[in-house]
């Protein structure tokens, strides 16, 4: 069975958050060119309060996207948070 639909961030369950989180790290962090000692708590409230939506699909095989519009916000937000070496 499919399903599919999507949600901010904050309605979660704290173990999804934690991948998500994770997920978000692994890509904003060379991209905003920030070092690697950035605690967890750090990103963990700066998502939190960007609550981005994220759109997911089930079709055996979970697929989570962050949307568009709300990638453009959180790497706004986040690059007003932690600054950008770039």
């Amino acid at each position: 069975m499919i399903s599919s639909g999507h949600r901010p961030f904050s309605d979660f369950c704290p173990a999804m958050k934690g991948l998500i989180l994770q997920l978000i790290q692994d890509e904003y962090q060379p991209l905003l060119q920030l070092p690697a000692a950035l605690p967890r708590e750090a990103w963990s409230e700066a998502v939190t309060r960007a609550n981005p939506i994220l759109f997911y699909l089930n079709d055996g095989a979970p697929l989570i996207q962050i949307g568009e519009a709300s990638r453009q916000s959180l790497l706004k937000f986040l690059k007003q948070e932690f600054g950008s070496a770039q």
